[in-house]
């Protein structure tokens, strides 16, 4: 009977569509043979409330150009999300779905999301590590500590400069991760994810008032 459940994995592996809480997953490209796209959905399922996926039209997973060309493994466009299928494991695919999950949520809540108190947690973290990384000897531009929105220069500064490995252990109990240095808007998606996948008991510490933002808009939608 090895044969049929040989068969049974492969026909699993080659579906090429999936239903996350209404919403249409299309595998354009395949994934690892290993990732089990029915757990994804149900680990997604059983922790993100049905409608924050309300700005979310469609999900695809494949080789996209516009993650090419901005190096990038996910992106929130349009009520779409595109995800790169070169992917780790499940865990990795969860992660990253979150995270512009996240970014779906902030275009339909960002009136009670931004109201400035999230704004200024997002600044005084900026300013704390700018002293952190001036005492380190890095060549940091002051406009870290004021720009709140995306910049390419930043991103690059920490990515590149810095890297996120020792930015890491730089930003520990300041920050979930390095990458929610970023810009107000990847702090907002880093937290919603260690919401999710994290430690929340860490993150109410740290970032108090993501955390209540995000806990509020959690029991509104549950």
């Amino acid at each position: 009977m090895s044969w049929l459940k040989e068969s049974y994995k492969r026909s699993k592996r080659l579906q090429d569509s999936y239903n996350l809480n209404g919403v249409q997953i299309y595998i354009k490209d395949p994934l690892r043979e290993e990732i089990d796209m029915e757990f994804v959905i149900k680990y997604i399922t059983s922790r993100i409330p049905v409608s924050y996926m309300k700005g979310v039209d469609v999900i695809y997973v494949g080789q996209f150009e516009s993650l090419i060309n901005r190096e990038a493994n996910a992106l929130y466009e349009d009520g779409a999300i595109y995800l790169t299928n070169v992917q780790e494991n499940e865990m990795d695919l969860i992660d990253d779905l979150i995270h512009e999950i996240a970014h779906a949520v902030e275009k339909e809540y960002g009136s009670y999301i931004y109201n400035g108190a999230l704004e200024r947690e997002f600044l005084g973290k900026r300013r704390r590590l700018y002293s952190v990384l001036k005492a380190e000897g890095y060549p940091i531009s002051p406009v870290f500590k004021i720009k709140m929105e995306y910049d390419k220069g930043i991103d690059m500064f920490l990515y590149k400069e810095v890297g996120y490995v020792k930015l890491n252990n730089l930003v520990n109990g300041l920050l979930p991760s390095a990458y929610a240095a970023t810009s107000l808007r990847e702090y907002f998606a880093i937290c919603f994810e260690e919401y999710f996948l994290g430690n929340v008991t860490y993150l109410k510490k740290i970032c108090p008032v993501a955390y209540r933002i995000i806990q509020t808009l959690t029991e509104m939608e549950d």
